[in-house]
């Protein structure tokens, strides 16, 4: 008999990451296109966009009378997601219970001995074929009296009696482009960028990375591979997102869209040519801006209105604790090339690694307003408990929370700062550096990047400063209200 199931995002806030906008989870929307293939009735309901509590989402849940209740997560959410279930099988004690994601793919010994009354399962990296294979033994009356089933599908972690098992390895989908998301279970008038005011979907040209950053994981996720869209499969489903559900901004979920840089180029010949007049943004290392130096008008022609190139440092001994392979003279070059070819530019700078001084985040601070991105964040370096950095600073690790995981909270402790010294220094460095974003912009001729630009640091001035971590920690000019009204205006 199928089984119905219900898929979850956790109610987790930091306040950090939504500020900009709402977006869809596209593993789910993987998951539930799998599931519901197989002949299953599925659902998809996303806690964390709809800001509801743990106890406004339990209500849903029991009235869907789900049969099975999944939940993704990644290190900050995963004690939101545990608690779900938790209240789940409280609740619905005959509900079959799994959590997914990346986290739970190398913490899944941790989980099941930390929350093993309340998590019946846990999927072990990509999903689709796993929770299919799954469904297809919970739907035998044997379960939960004889699990003997379950080691017999790759990819899964769980309890029988007092014994963890975890099965073999599960191999990864040869043709991603075989994958389909339900896209029609997503309730869409819940996802916008809130920067342009466009409807707001995530998706993904290809999975995976080959580069080994010490600080990632992505890399051991997808066991170190690199598998492909075709651009016509891909470029089809942006014009099924655009006609169909109304989409005009897209963010690329791939860790690297631009490895192969013949086929990237395809998907930006496929865009022009066929004028899907959409927005997109997207995360790229700084060795492709440099390489693809004389196509960059093209990415612009064909949509790409922002992208975030893997700066993390202006020291090249920290890009090389990070395994970065990188020079730091490359990062400058791509901001500045990026710059010129009128893209939103971002990158991220990675504080308070072991020998972090003041003077050393000074200097961090002076090289991010010379690299010149429009937006840069100043994050805590955030061992997560499965990347190889975390055996060299877990003599340094003073925050075991895993919710404070997300890269504005300091988790080790530097030989040199405190983690409060740490803390105002990098409030610091986003106020100074905004303040000399902000001047920049209010004087700068009218065009589509200057609206951009405004309308994001008025957001993160209202969101992270004022609201949330900054603490009011930069006073805007007085102009920017009157300047901000006209905001936004056509200038693509």
């Amino acid at each position: 008999m199928p089984k119905r199931v219900l898929l979850l995002t956790p109610p987790y806030h930091t306040g950090i990451i939504e500020i900009t906008g709402k977006w869809p989870p596209l593993s789910l929307a993987y998951l539930a296109g799998a599931l519901r293939g197989a002949g299953h009735p599925v659902e998809i309901y996303d806690i964390m966009t709809k800001n509801h509590t743990l106890e406004e989402a339990i209500d849903r849940i029991i009235a869907f009378q789900p049969e099975v209740v999944m939940i993704g997560a990644f290190t900050a959410s995963i004690n939101a997601a545990l608690e779900t279930l938790r209240v789940v099988k409280q609740e619905l004690p005959q509900v079959i219970t799994a959590v997914g994601g990346i986290h739970a793919t190398f913490c899944w010994e941790e989980i099941l001995e930390e929350w093993g009354p309340w998590v019946d399962l846990v999927v072990v990296g990509e999903g689709e074929v796993t929770v299919v294979e799954l469904l297809s033994v919970l739907e035998k009356p044997a379960w939960p009296d004889n699990k003997t089933a379950l080691g017999g599908i790759p990819g899964i972690a769980y309890r029988q009696d007092s014994q963890i098992i975890k099965t073999a390895e599960r191999q990864l989908v040869a043709n991603i482009d075989k994958l389909v998301p339900a896209w029609d279970l997503l309730e869409w008038d819940d996802y916008y960028y809130r920067i342009t005011g466009e409807r707001l979907a995530v998706v993904g040209s290809s999975r995976g990375c080959p580069h080994k950053c010490s600080f990632c994981s992505q890399y051991k996720f997808w066991c170190s591979t690199y598998r492909e869209r075709s651009p016509e499969s891909f470029v089809a489903e942006l014009e099924f997102l655009r006609d169909d559900y109304g989409v005009q901004m897209c963010m690329l979920a791939d860790e690297y869209p631009t490895y192969n840089r013949e086929r990237f180029e395809a998907i930006l010949d496929l865009i022009i040519a066929r004028d899907l007049g959409m927005h997109f943004s997207m995360e790229t290392r700084v060795e492709d801006i440099l390489r693809d130096a004389d196509i960059l008008d093209k990415y612009r022609r064909a949509g790409i209105i922002h992208v975030y190139a893997g700066v993390e440092s202006t020291h090249q001994q920290v890009l090389d604790l990070f395994n970065k392979e990188s020079k730091v003279d490359s990062g400058k070059l791509a901001i500045r090339l990026l710059n010129e070819a009128g893209i939103v530019t971002e990158c991220s700078f990675i504080l308070g690694h072991p020998e972090e001084t003041r003077e050393s985040v000074d200097e961090t601070l002076q090289q991010a307003i010379e690299y010149n991105p429009d937006l840069a964040h100043f994050l805590m370096i955030t061992p997560w408990p499965y990347a190889d950095i975390y055996k060299e600073l877990e003599p340094l690790i003073m925050e075991r929370d895993y919710s404070k995981y997300h890269l504005v909270h300091p988790i080790i402790q530097p030989k040199n700062l405190t983690r409060e010294e740490l803390w105002e220094k990098v409030i610091d460095c986003f106020a100074q550096f905004y303040k000399h974003k902000t001047k920049q912009y209010l004087s700068a001729p009218d065009s589509f990047k200057k609206d951009y630009m405004l309308k994001s640091i008025r957001i993160m001035h209202e969101e992270f400063f004022s609201h949330n971590f900054g603490r009011n920690a930069i006073a805007m000019p007085e102009r920017f209200n009157e300047i901000m009204k006209n905001s936004l205006k056509t200038h693509v």
